[in-house]
């Protein structure tokens, strides 16, 4: 009875799968990015002692590439990859996308939706990295060039669980250290390619 069961579920379901309509896609685009990173310092060097906190906000502008599908023309689902680069640092970020598409009219659509996934910062200048979860939420509108090329221009906010605390000592001397990439806002724009 179980197998029966097992078996006609998998045959609803691919029967199913085969009547969406899906439709695969590729993008590019360009995304400009303003993050804050907290910073708390601890030192004592040469017989100088103290502590300082603070934020930093790191702006940049970088490339943002992206694959996914678009299921039934309501639902997108999407993996993307975008780096950004300033003063010898580098973030990267994978991202794992789903979009709920509001459809206007035959060619404009808007959306919203949520993402997750992981964010790995590399401060070259001091030698180390810290990765961790990020999650957040995106807006945007999405029109039809072509019936195979849209341009998309959206927004998004990221909270980030990536910190990392260092110390460092030598003898009387020491540095303690903590990082935290906190959040984000970005816009991004480009185009993409369904097929």
């Amino acid at each position: 009875m179980k197998k029966l069961l097992v078996m006609t579920s998998l045959v609803l379901a691919s029967t199913s799968m085969m009547a969406m309509d899906l439709q695969y896609y590729l993008g590019a685009g360009v995304e400009r990015v303003d993050a804050d990173v907290k910073g708390t310092f601890d030192y004592s060097i040469d017989g100088e002692s103290g502590s300082f906190s603070g934020t930093e906000s790191f702006k940049d502008t970088g490339l943002l590439l992206k694959a996914g599908v678009i299921l039934d023309k309501t639902h997108r689902v999407s993996l993307s990859h975008r780096k950004f680069s300033k003063d010898e640092t580098d973030a990267t970020t994978i991202l794992g996308s789903y979009d709920y598409l509001i459809p206007m009219n035959e060619q404009f659509r808007l959306y919203a939706g949520a993402h997750l996934g992981n964010t790995k910062v590399d401060f070259n200048y001091m030698d180390f990295d810290m990765s961790g979860l990020t999650y957040g939420a995106q807006v945007g509108a999405i029109y039809d060039i072509t019936k195979n090329v849209e341009f998309e221009l959206g927004f998004a906010y990221s909270k980030y669980n990536v910190d990392k605390s260092i110390s460092v000592s030598e003898g009387a001397d020491f540095l303690d250290a903590n990082l935290e990439l906190e959040d984000s806002t970005s816009m991004f724009a480009g185009l993409n390619f369904k097929f």
